[in-house]
């Protein structure tokens, strides 16, 4: 078995911070006959200095480059370029157990399987904790056979595993057979590849040890900031749809594919914490998603799980303003059974609240302006939604005065009236304080850690936080 060449294929975006402690558990793996192909995606930071590092130790890492085109392509370009008998693909935030590839590879070279999925566990970034992670290898709906196929399990083979990439390894042929190949968007792009795969093989192989570390709450990942790509989940469902179609595996994958869908969408009903996001995700839902997958159609007893039943139901009632005022009910019912996760809760619920209040108002983002001392000259960090609606009102304010207005994406805004320069531009320029314009706490708070480290006054540069604004609105 040592002379099978595993391909393990790293797609590498901006991961400088993590990379060391990625490739160094992937050089160090107890199996050696492996190609480490890293895809370097357009990263702007030190990532493919890293990689060149590790190239000059380890002779078996290959550095591909391209310019970004998301995780997708570049793990198809990869995929490209493997030599491997087997292949699995891997992230670059993530870390993992030294017997990794031995592990997947004994067990699907010994069971002749087209899939072997392992179990993984979390690593919560912002808690500095490892936690349970949902959506993993789930063992309950494995059958009694070591090996089995969809045959097995039809009605629930895609909710076996999340839709993940990097806990599954797989034969290299199988995935040209069947011609497999991972989206070409910015977000979601694994599950169609994933729930494909498992629709198509005929042989797959559980390994029952926790191999994979997936890094949660990081605040530069692409997982971290899917509100503005909430589009990405129905172009990945609606295309799942229709290959499973295409294929002939829609008959006999109906049932499993719904409770996907159903449960990806309540997913982001339940996550997706920008309003403006959410309006548009809720809205493209009831005009479009509704009628697309015919949830309508299902009996309860048809989904698994009757909290995501409950919330598809509503979501094709009620009005997006109902909805969240159920919803916030219901996290209020949730603080007092529970007493885990109070703070993340109430957070939910205080967006929601603050969401109804600009509905209610017909506003969205306000600055306080009784928080920044008169005749103040402020630079604008910032011209997404918050930035903008905080220009209209500095334009209005005989309070402030508006120095300029900057963003690291100022490239994208070369065409707008409003001229967003680099960030580089404050250094020379003269203001009393920074608006950083920006919702996520941790996004926000990694900013101004930003400016403080050039050397900016702490008291030189501001955010408010929205969620304050309703603190004590919340039962």
């Amino acid at each position: 078995m040592k002379e099978i060449k595993v391909s393990i294929i790293i797609p590498v975006y901006n991961a400088e911070k993590y990379l060391h402690e990625c490739l160094e558990s992937i050089c160090s793996q107890t199996y050696n006959n492996i190609e480490i192909l890293c895809v370097d995606d357009g990263s702007t930071d030190m990532s493919a200095e890293i990689i060149k590092t590790f190239q000059k130790e380890d002779k078996r890492i290959v550095l591909i480059q391209q310019t970004n085109q998301y995780a997708g392509v570049a793990r198809n370009n990869g995929f490209d370029a493997a030599k491997g008998e087997y292949v699995v693909f891997l992230d670059a935030d993530d870390y993992f157990a030294q017997t990794l590839v031995e592990k997947m590879v004994s067990a699907i070279y010994n069971a002749q399987a087209d899939i072997a999925v392992c179990k993984s566990r979390g690593f919560d970034e912002k808690r500095q904790k490892e936690h349970e992670l949902k959506g993993a290898l789930h063992t309950e709906l494995l059958p009694e056979k070591k090996v089995f196929s969809k045959r097995d399990i039809p009605e629930h083979i895609f909710q076996l595993t999340a839709g993940w990439a990097w806990d599954k390894m797989y034969r290299a042929g199988f995935l040209r057979e069947k011609k497999l190949r991972f989206q070409e968007i910015r977000a979601a792009e694994d599950e169609l590849f994933v729930d494909l795969a498992f629709g198509e093989a005929e042989s797959i192989i559980a390994v029952h040890e926790t191999l994979v570390t997936h890094r949660t709450n990081v605040i530069s990942s692409l997982e971290y900031r899917r509100d503005c790509l909430w589009h990405c989940g129905f172009e990945m469902l609606t295309a799942e749809k229709e290959e499973l179609k295409r294929r002939g595996l829609f008959p006999m994958l109906e049932r499993s594919f719904v409770n996907r869908a159903a449960t990806y969408i309540t997913w982001n009903a339940c996550s997706i914490t920008n309003p403006v996001f959410f309006s548009e995700f809720y809205a493209y839902f009831r005009e479009k998603a509704m009628k697309r997958f015919g949830f309508a159609r299902y009996s309860p007893e048809c989904y698994d799980d009757s909290f995501v039943y409950e919330t598809i139901r509503k979501m094709a009632h009620c009005s997006e303003k109902e909805f969240l005022c159920s919803r916030i009910q219901e996290l209020n019912q949730t603080v007092e059974d529970r007493d885990f996760y109070v703070q993340d809760i109430l957070s939910d619920a205080k967006w929601m609240m603050e969401r109804l209040r600009w509905m209610d108002k017909g506003k969205r983002w306000t600055i306080p302006e009784n928080r920044i001392l008169q005749e103040s000259k402020v630079i604008l960090y910032g011209y997404g939604d918050v930035g903008k609606d905080w220009y209209e009102e500095i334009q209005k304010s005989d309070n402030i005065e508006l120095v300029m207005v900057v963003d690291r994406n100022y490239p994208e805004f070369k065409e707008n009236i409003v001229r967003v320069q680099p960030p580089k531009a404050i250094e020379t320029a003269e203001y009393d304080y920074i608006l950083i314009a920006i919702n996520e706490r941790e996004i926000a708070e990694a900013v101004m850690a930003s400016f403080v480290e050039q050397g900016v006054m702490q008291d030189k540069i501001l955010w408010f936080d929205p969620a304050e604004r309703v603190a004590g609105l919340i039962q």
